[in-house]
């Protein structure tokens, strides 16, 4: 028995090393075509935007017949910005309202019907999304628009941050709700003015979350906006561009300025939604309750 301790215990320490050196490389392998994607996207990016000027390629519209200088993603950027921005004015107000009525009433049928539709509309396909809104807006309308485009990301962004602000409200012990009700405090009043402000980070964290998404969705903006590259957008009724819109169109034509312009703006793309995603992390970090 004495014997056969040691070799027992030697097997084990082997059999441990080549299972740890298993999983690390099947992690490794899991990251590399991700790791692969982002280098290569940094690569070609940084190489475009040191060619144009930072600040010219983020300001300038794209002239992506004069290979020299192919130009920015100027009025892109400024209407992802405000795609963006509208989207989350609409999404998350009624996600909002979405997350508090199903964390509230979790044992109303209806509760758990919006939930289970939540849970579905995250796996969605978002083209689906662009088709419905071309249906019932940009064809009544007779031009697409904006506003088509923001009424889009707002569907595909509301199951996300729903689903967050009622996990993060039902995080909130009970002890402070009961607390709250202990002081005569309404029931609106303890959600709105308590417990909210308890769960505030869980919320920003999936606010974050739903403009992450938002930011790099393609499909149901072909069918929403237009694509217009070369202009701003001066108003909402009008039709406008994105940068995941503009990589998408600009990659599949022949010329090299398109494909530069493509790198470019994906880079930033990638810029903003890993900011965007350090900055969600952070928070989930720092959430107390």
């Amino acid at each position: 028995m004495s014997s056969a301790a040691p070799r027992i215990e030697q097997r084990r320490r082997v059999a441990n090393i080549l299972g740890l050196a298993v999983f690390a490389s099947l992690a490794l392998l899991a990251v590399a075509p991700l790791a692969h994607i982002v280098y290569t996207v940094v690569v070609n990016g940084a190489k475009v935007i040191a060619k144009v000027g930072l600040l010219d390629f983020l300001t300038s519209p794209p002239q992506p017949q004069n290979p020299s200088n192919p130009g920015g993603i100027g009025p892109v950027l400024l209407g992802s910005a405000m795609l963006i921005a509208l989207a989350s004015a609409i999404g998350v107000s009624l996600a909002l309202f979405a997350g508090v009525f199903v964390a509230e009433f979790r044992r109303a049928g209806i509760s758990r019907l919006v939930l289970v539709l939540s849970l579905l509309l995250v796996e969605f396909p978002t083209i689906l999304v662009g088709l419905y809104i071309y249906a019932t807006v940009v064809q009544p309308m007779g031009t697409y628009s904006m506003l088509a485009g923001a009424l889009a990301l707002s569907l595909v962004m509301m199951p996300y941050v729903a689903v967050q602000v009622s996990e993060a409200l039902r995080g909130v012990p009970h002890d402070l709700r009961e607390a709250a009700f202990s002081l005569g405090v309404s029931r609106l009043k303890a959600v709105y003015r308590v417990i909210l402000g308890i769960a505030r980070r869980g919320i920003i964290v999936g606010v974050l979350i739903g403009i992450a998404k938002v930011a790099g969705e393609t499909a149901p903006l072909l069918f929403t906006i237009g694509g217009a590259f070369n202009r701003p957008p001066t108003g909402l009724t009008e039709p406008g561009g994105a940068i995941p819109l503009l990589i998408y169109e600009f990659i599949q034509q022949p010329g090299p300025g398109y494909h530069e312009l493509a790198w470019g703006a994906s880079l930033v793309l990638l810029a903003i939604v890993f900011t965007i995603m350090v900055v969600a992390r952070l928070l989930v970090k720092g959430v107390r309750l």
